[in-house]
C-alpha cells in the first residue's frame, strides 16, 4: 500500500469534525518550503484471510477504520522543484496512492455492511466462503465512492494533504527547537531551516519507528471520519436486508451477481487520466510497433519464416515479427507459422486500442518495471468509451460476448508480437549506452511467475501481465520514455473515424518527441501526415481525399485534441488548376497542440545556461512579457495562430515567447508591448 502525503501550500484546517488534534502552526512553520512525503508499504494482498480481517474490524467498532503497520517499508521526503521536474512520475504515484486509499476505505464499509448482515440474515457465514463475492462487493463500492460521494472533489484531497503537511511540519519544527532552543532557530535563514527540517524529516522516517506509528494512526483518524461520514451518507445505519445484498452484490438466491465487474465502470476521467489524457510509452520500439500494427506491412525477411516488419526509426534499428505462444493445439512448426500469417490479416486499429489501454494501465499501476499487475478484462472495454448493455430491468447488465471476443482476439495478437532490436540507445545513469534488445511486447504471466497463452479460459474475468524487457529498458531514469495521449485515441471508431483515431496517435508522438526542444508548432508535411496514418491520394478524386483529411482535423478540434489547426503560406487559388493535388500534398501544416500538452512538457525543455548577469536580467524581463502575452490572449481566446497573425510573426515565434525560449527583438518587442496596451485598454474599458 501506498499512502501520498501532498505538500503544497494551502492552509485549508481540518473539518470541524475531524478537528480534534490539529496543532497551532507554529511561527517557523511557514518558512517551510513546499514538500511532498511519499510513504512506500509492502503490498498485503487484502483478499487473503476474510475471517481474520472481518473481526479485526469488528474488534475495532462498527465505524473502526482497520489498516496493517506492519507492512511499513520506507518513506521519502521530496521538494516540490523535484516534484515539478517529475511531475508525470508523481502524479501516477499520488493517484496510485489515493486509489489504494479509497480501496481501503471500500474494504472497510463492506465490512461493516456485513456485520450487518450477520444480524439480519441466516446466510452471512456463506459470504465468508465466496472470496470472489467479496472482492466484487469491494471493488463496486470503490466505483460508488469514486462517483457519489465527496471522494470524489478534489478539494477533500487536497484539505487532507494540507492538514497532514501541518502535522509534520509542527511536529518537525517543535522537536527542532527542543533540540536547539527558540532563539537559536530564530537566527536560522530560510536555507538553513530548511536543510535542517529536511535531514530531520529524513531521519525520523529512517530511524523512528514510534514517529511512523503516530502518523499512521493520524491518518486512520482521519479516514475513520471519512468512513462515519459515508455510512451516514448512504445510510447504511437502517437500510434493509435487500439493500445490504445489492451492496453486497448477493442476489435473492444468496448467489454471487453473474459478472459483476461487467456492470461497473470504472472512472478512468478521473482515477487514470491528466485532463482526459493518458500516459502512455513513447520509445521508437512502442511507437514502430503500433505502426506496424494498423499498417500491416508484415513480410518473409531473410530466412525466418515469420511474418517481419523493419523498424528503422531514429537511431533504432530492427524488425517486428508476429510469433504466436506455442501452445498444444499448434504443435507442428508449420502450423504455427500458418497461424502467424493469419494473425496479420487479423490485426487492426481496435488491437492498438487494447495496446494502448494495458500500456497506459500499466504505468498507472505498476511501481516498477517488473511488479506483475492485475487489471479486470472490462477495464480495456470501458477505457475506450463502450458501454455495457442494458439488463432487463433497465440496468446495465454487463459487455456483450462478441464485445468479450473482440478483445481476446486483440491480446491474442498482442501476445504474438516479438520484437529484436539490433541497434538502439538507452541511457543507463544520464549516459546514452548502444545496446541491442529482443521480447515481447506484454508477458501474460501469473503470480506464480508462469506465462499463460491468453484465451477464454484463462482470462475469464481478470488478466495479470507485466511489461518485457524492450520496454522496460527505455523506462529507466533519464532515458524515460513516455508521452501524454488524448484518450479520444481510443474511443473514436476504429471504421468510422479511423483518421482521426491514427491522427491523434501521430500528433501525441511527434509532440513528445520535439518536446525537448519545444518545437510544438514545427509544420507539418501534409503527405507526412497521411503517411503517419497509414492513407495515400485518392488519385482518380484527389478531393476526396482533402475533404476526409480537413474533415478528420476538425473534428480533432471539436474534441480538444488540438487547439487550432491551418496551412502555411498555401493559395487556395492553387485548387482550381490541373495537377493542384501533388502541391497540396507538399504543403505545410501547422497544428498547435492543447494548452495541457505544452504545460506538462514544459519541465523538460531543454533549457539555456545563463552565465552572464545583465543576460539573465534581460532573460527575466522576456520570461514576464511572454507570460503577459499568454495570459491576455488566454483572456481573449485567441489561438496561437490568431495573435501570430495580429502581430505579423510566425506562430511558433510567438509559442516560444511566450514559455521563455525565444528572446524577441526589440522590434517585435515594442509590437508586443502595443499590443498589450491596446487590450489592457479595451478591457478596463
Amino acid at each position: 500500500m501506498q499512502k501520498n502525503i501532498d505538500g503544497k501550500q494551502n492552509e485549508t484546517k481540518r473539518p470541524n469534525s475531524q478537528s480534534s488534534g490539529n496543532m497551532p502552526t507554529l511561527p517557523w512553520s511557514n518558512k517551510i518550503n513546499n514538500f511532498l512525503v511519499l510513504c512506500i508499504y509492502e503490498s498485503n494482498n487484502q483478499y487473503n484471510d476474510f475471517h481474520k480481517m472481518y473481526h479485526i474490524h469488528k474488534a475495532k467498532g462498527r465505524t473502526g477504520f482497520q489498516t496493517f503497520k506492519e507492512g511499513f517499508s520506507t518513506s521519502f521526503v521530496i521538494w516540490e522543484e523535484a516534484y515539478k521536474k517529475n511531475e508525470e512520475l508523481f502524479f501516477k504515484l499520488r493517484i496510485t496512492a489515493r486509489n489504494e486509499t479509497v480501496s481501503q476505505i471500500a474494504q472497510n464499509v463492506v465490512f461493516y455492511l456485513i456485520s450487518r448482515y450477520e444480524k439480519l440474515s441466516s446466510k452471512s457465514e456463506a459470504v465468508f466462503n465466496d472470496k470472489q463475492l467479496i472482492e466484487d462487493s469491494i471493488y463496486q463500492m470503490e466505483n460508488k465512492l469514486k462517483t457519489d460521494t465527496f471522494l470524489a472533489k478534489e478539494t477533500v484531497w487536497v484539505n487532507f494533504y494540507s492538514w497532514f503537511r501541518n502535522q509534520i511540519k509542527d511536529w518537525i519544527i517543535e522537536e527542532i527547537a527542543g533540540l536547539l532552543g527558540t532563539n537559536h532557530l530564530a537566527r536560522l535563514d530560510n536555507d538553513e531551516l530548511n536543510k535542517l527540517f529536511y535531514q530531520q524529516l529524513t531521519d525520523k522516517f529512517a530511524k523512528d519507528t514510534d514517529f511512523v506509528l503516530k502518523l499512521i494512526d493520524i491518518v486512520n483518524g482521519y479516514v475513520q471520519e471519512w468512513v462515519k461520514l459515508i455510512i451516514i451518507h448512504f445510510n447504511l445505519e437502517s437500510c434493509s436486508v435487500k439493500k445490504i445484498e445489492e451492496l453486497l452484490c448477493i442476489k435473492k438466491d444468496g448467489f454471487r451477481t453473474p459478472d459483476l465487474l461487467l456492470t461497473n465502470i470504472r472512472d478512468f476521467s478521473s482515477s487514470f487520466t491528466i485532463q482526459d489524457h493518458l500516459l502512455v510509452m513513447n520509445s521508437a520500439p512502442y511507437q514502430s510497433v503500433r505502426d506496424a500494427i494498423y499498417k500491416k506491412n508484415f513480410q518473409k525477411i531473410g530466412n525466418a519464416p515469420w511474418p517481419s516488419t523493419p523498424i528503422l526509426r531514429g537511431n533504432t534499428e530492427g524488425f517486428i515479427q508476429i510469433i504466436p505462444i506455442f501452445n498444444h493445439s499448434l504443435n507442428m512448426e508449420q502450423s504455427i507459422v500458418d497461424e502467424a500469417w493469419n494473425r496479420v490479416q487479423s490485426l487492426s486499429d481496435a488491437d492498438v486500442d487494447v495496446f494502448d489501454a494495458l500500456c497506459s494501465l500499466f504505468l498507472s499501476k505498476a511501481r516498477n518495471n517488473e511488479e506483475i499487475i492485475e487489471i479486470h478484462l472490462s477495464d480495456l472495454l470501458s477505457i475506450r468509451g463502450l458501454k455495457p448493455k442494458l439488463g432487463g430491468d433497465g440496468r446495465r447488465g454487463g459487455y456483450e460476448a462478441k464485445q468479450r471476443e473482440q478483445v481476446l482476439k486483440s491480446l491474442t495478437n498482442i501476445q504474438s508480437i516479438w520484437i529484436n532490436i539490433q541497434k538502439a540507445i538507452v541511457y543507463e545513469k544520464g549516459k546514452p549506452v548502444h545496446t541491442r534488445l529482443q521480447g515481447r511486447t506484454f508477458i501474460f504471466i501469473d503470480r506464480k511467475g508462469e506465462e499463460y497463452s491468453i484465451s477464454e479460459e484463462t482470462c475469464k474475468k481478470k488478466i495479470t501481465f507485466t511489461i518485457d524487457r524492450v520496454f522496460a529498458k527505455f523506462l529507466n531514469g533519464s532515458g524515460r520514455q513516455v508521452a501524454l495521449l488524448s484518450i479520444k485515441a481510443l474511443q473514436y471508431n476504429p471504421y468510422k473515424q479511423l483518421w482521426e483515431k491514427r491522427l491523434t496517435r501521430y500528433l501525441s508522438w511527434r509532440w513528445r518527441t520535439q518536446a525537448r526542444k519545444g518545437t510544438f508548432l514545427q509544420p507539418n508535411k501534409t503527405s507526412t501526415l497521411l503517411e503517419s496514418i497509414g492513407e495515400e491520394m485518392n488519385i482518380r478524386t484527389p478531393s476526396r481525399t482533402r475533404e476526409r483529411f480537413e474533415k478528420a482535423l476538425d473534428k480533432l478540434l471539436d474534441d480538444g485534441v488540438i487547439a487550432s489547426w491551418h496551412y502555411e503560406k498555401w493559395d487556395e487559388s492553387i485548387a482550381d488548376f490541373k495537377g493542384w493535388a501533388n502541391i497540396w500534398l507538399n504543403s505545410m501544416i501547422l497544428i498547435e497542440p492543447p494548452e495541457i500538452i505544452m504545460e506538462q512538457y514544459r519541465s523538460i525543455e531543454k533549457k539555456k545556461t545563463i552565465d552572464d548577469s545583465e543576460q539573465k536580467h534581460s532573460n527575466q524581463k522576456n520570461v514576464q512579457i511572454g507570460k503577459q502575452i499568454r495570459n491576455t490572449r488566454k483572456m481573449l481566446n485567441l489561438t496561437l495562430y490568431q495573435l501570430a497573425e495580429e502581430l505579423e510573426i510566425s506562430a511558433p515565434y510567438v509559442s516560444n515567447i511566450e514559455r521563455g525560449i525565444k528572446v524577441p527583438s526589440k522590434k517585435i518587442r515594442m509590437k508586443m508591448l502595443k499590443w498589450l496596451e491596446k487590450h489592457e485598454t479595451v478591457h478596463h474599458t
